[in-house]
């Protein structure tokens, strides 16, 4: 199994969980057990009318496939480069010496965080303990859709809950208030929950233009792009071919193409005007990290170094 061993990952990976399990037991104590007890349940072991058994379940459901997601995204190897040498007919291969020397593909950058290359890494994020990239890219999405969907039903439900319990006062005048806890830990779920809506959603748009341009965060600030076809094929390469599979939070990803060149964005600036600190902002190794490979055979001669089609010194 993938694990990174990363303290502030861990915590946030933590809190993550806390979270969801915090939210999931609010909604339950304060709007499913009080508004759908019944003494007479059709399932011993679920204490709650028809309709609130369908509510139950569904909120679980959801929280959990949040939650798996998360777990995925957290543990699977997001696309360390499985080959460490690099085709005898590939133009002048670059290697990684952080990496022993292995075979960097064009597309893929060192991680300062998880120690290695990743092939296609969008970035490191600590949410999830884990770099974003091509083999867990579609858990790392499929985990903000559900969060953001959970999010979202949650406050409906503490909505209606809320109107209901207006609705069923004779009197406002005469009603009895809501007990403490119920108005504070509803309040902070309320809170978490729009909380949550405006993280997830701002990075769910920028997943949503990572595909749409086949360009990573990391090389959305070096001005590179992968091969370009349409939305739907750039979709198919990190959700599958096979649409019954892509709601489901397991990776999918076809098998990764190495070979795909790193292509220089028309508006790019010239070789080395950009910021020399975007290696270190985006938590990757810089182009001091990697070397020609002068020793490897390509067709009876060693390779030769070429420019980078990158933004300054960050692959």
């Amino acid at each position: 199994m993938w694990f990174i061993i990363d303290g502030l990952g861990i915590s946030l990976g933590l809190l993550t969980w806390a979270l969801l399990a915090f939210a999931d037991w609010v909604v339950v104590r304060y709007v499913v057990v009080t508004w759908f007890w019944t003494a007479q349940p059709r399932i011993e072991w679920l204490p709650f009318t028809d309709f609130g058994v369908v509510v139950f379940a569904t909120y679980q459901v959801l929280l959990g496939l949040s939650w798996f997601s998360h777990l995925q995204a957290m543990t699977t190897d997001p696309g360390t480069i499985k080959q460490s040498i690099a085709p005898t007919d590939f133009p002048n291969p670059r290697c990684c010496k952080l990496c022993q020397g292995r075979w960097k593909p064009p597309r893929a950058h060192h991680c300062k965080t998880c120690h290695v290359c990743i092939f296609r890494m969008d970035h490191h994020c600590p949410w999830i303990n884990n770099c974003v990239g091509l083999a867990n890219q579609k858990l790392f999405i499929l985990f903000l859709g559900y969060t953001a969907l959970a999010a979202i039903v949650t406050l409906i439900l503490l909505a209606l809950s809320s109107m209901y319990w207006l609705g069923t006062q004779k009197s406002w005048s005469d009603a009895a208030p809501p007990g403490s806890m119920a108005l504070i830990c509803s309040g902070v779920v309320a809170i978490e929950c729009l909380a949550a809506i405006l993280f997830v959603g701002d990075f769910a748009k920028e997943q949503m233009e990572s595909i749409q341009m086949n360009s990573t965060l990391v090389e959305t600030y070096q001005r590179t792009h992968g091969v370009r076809t349409d939305f739907w094929g750039h979709w198919r390469t990190i959700f599958g071919n096979s649409w019954c599979v892509w709601p489901w939070p397991f990776a999918t990803a076809p098998p990764p193409d190495y070979l795909e060149p790193a292509i220089q964005d028309d508006d790019a600036p010239s070789y080395g005007d950009a910021d020399m600190d975007d290696g270190d902002s985006l938590g990757i190794a810089g182009e001091e990290s990697e070397a020609p490979i002068s020793d490897v055979p390509t067709g009876g001669q060693g390779a030769t170094a070429r420019p980078r089609q990158r933004r300054d010194n960050v692959d």
